[in-house]
């Protein structure tokens, strides 16, 4: 993956008059999921009926999502609106956030399985999934930073970055109707754990081949790895020798 080659850059424009378009689509779809599947728990908590009091690791990571993703609503509202410069001086706070974001959500977890997981041993299982959600999120965000140069290959793997730190959200929204649907299985667990991101991501491969009549090269390459990291974290989910392994990891 050493970048995009002169011919790929002519075949691949960083640029199509609808790409505004799609951007603003996207962060419309995410801040919905977000509003959508958060907005019951939040308010739960501020009128005191949460399960268990916010650990302060759950409102740093709160603080960190929420702001990692009015970063990016700005940084599409300054492309729009044609201000590249400030754009770039503002990833320097993105790439700061990176690790925030990583350490802050796995940390928030770990607190949800020690309060959850003695009461229900079966909640150890999930405990994988944010593990590779944090990883995928690190790996995609960090090439995003060392690409930024390359405007088509930053955007997208933005974009994918954040798609995978989304997952709660629309799993908070449609996750128990589609785990009524599909069932805990193999697949069934990457349906209703992945389904948000992964239509994300499917209408973001569209988007390219519509736009651009091919894929991106950061799509071709990074969508197969996160799928494997999905039928990975479904395999290590099921497997019986997890939840001791998990239990270890929680400290508990």
């Amino acid at each position: 993956m050493g970048g995009e080659t002169k011919r790929d850059a002519a075949d691949f424009p960083a640029w199509h008059r609808w790409d505004r378009k799609f951007a603003l689509v996207y962060i419309l779809a995410a801040w919905g999921a977000i509003l959508i599947g958060f907005y019951p728990s939040v308010s739960d908590r501020y009128l005191g009926k949460a399960d268990y009091p916010a650990p302060a690791i759950l409102q740093f990571h709160v603080f960190a999502f929420t702001a990692w993703m009015c970063l990016l609503t700005v940084q599409i509202i300054l492309i729009r609106a044609g201000h590249q410069n400030l754009h770039k001086r503002l990833g320097i706070a993105a790439a700061i956030m990176v690790p925030i974001l990583a350490v802050t959500g796995v940390g928030a977890e770990l607190a949800s399985q020690r309060f959850y997981s003695p009461k229900y041993p079966e909640n150890l299982q999930f405990f994988i999934a944010p593990l590779v959600q944090m990883l995928v999120f690190s790996i995609c965000a960090t090439m995003a930073f060392l690409l930024r140069k390359d405007s088509a290959a930053h955007k997208r793997l933005i974009l994918l970055s954040t798609s995978m730190i989304l997952v709660a959200a629309y799993n908070r929204w449609w996750g128990e109707g589609l785990y009524q649907l599909f069932g805990d299985d193999f697949w069934g667990m990457i349906v209703h754990n992945f389904a948000g991101p992964n239509v994300l991501i499917t209408a973001a491969l569209a988007y390219d081949v519509i736009s651009r009549r091919h894929i991106h090269w950061v799509h071709s390459s990074m969508v197969p790895a996160i799928l494997l990291a999905e039928l990975a974290t479904s395999f290590v989910y099921h497997h019986p020798a997890w939840p001791p392994i998990a239990r270890r990891l929680v400290g508990i």
